[in-house]
């Protein structure tokens, strides 16, 4: 099925093939949320209070990208709870939470090498490149998610790139 199917299904409360499609937007919802809340502890809860809204709100959804906005929706959850907890992230904690299944042990290693660069970026480039590398979304969605112009979402993200060449290029040295 079609993700417009499933959310056709949701508007009739007909919640059957509810699992295939939160299988084909985790990693999106995951990430975003993620990128503004490091403590992996939450994360599930936070992942949980997106798809209720979500759902509770369905009619609001219009035919935009599923994904912009679901990462949009996330990451206004995430920095809600943020701004209510004032927590300190921590981004190590990432690593412990990606699973050990045989087809992710790769993935882990891979994630964790990538989270490992990140940590050298701050809090709103490192959110940027995870928005578009990892969740891949456009700068224009991107943009309006941290609420900054689109000019400066793209400077954000050059510099974050150029900075991480250097220091994996310095690494290899």
């Amino acid at each position: 099925m079609k993700i417009e199917e499933y959310i056709n299904e949701f508007r009739v409360a007909n919640y059957t093939h509810f699992d295939e499609f939160y299988n084909e937007t985790k990693k999106t919802v995951f990430f975003s949320i993620l990128s503004v809340i490091k403590d992996t502890s939450v994360v599930d809860d936070l992942m949980q209070d997106t798809y209720i809204k979500f759902l509770e709100n369905i009619d609001k959804y219009t035919h935009t990208s599923i994904n912009a906005y679901l990462s949009t929706m996330a990451h206004n959850i995430a920095i809600n709870y943020y701004n209510k907890e004032k927590r300190i992230v921590h981004d190590e904690e990432i690593i412990d939470y990606i699973p050990e299944e045989k087809e992710n042990k790769d993935m882990k290693y891979q994630y964790i090498e990538v989270m490992e660069m990140l940590k050298e970026l701050d809090d709103i480039s490192r959110q940027i490149v995870i928005l578009h590398t990892i969740n891949d979304l456009k700068f224009k969605d991107i943009a309006k998610i941290v609420d900054k112009p689109l000019g400066t979402v793209l400077w954000i993200y050059n510099k974050a790139i150029k900075e991480l060449k250097r220091k994996v290029g310095a690494k290899d040295e």
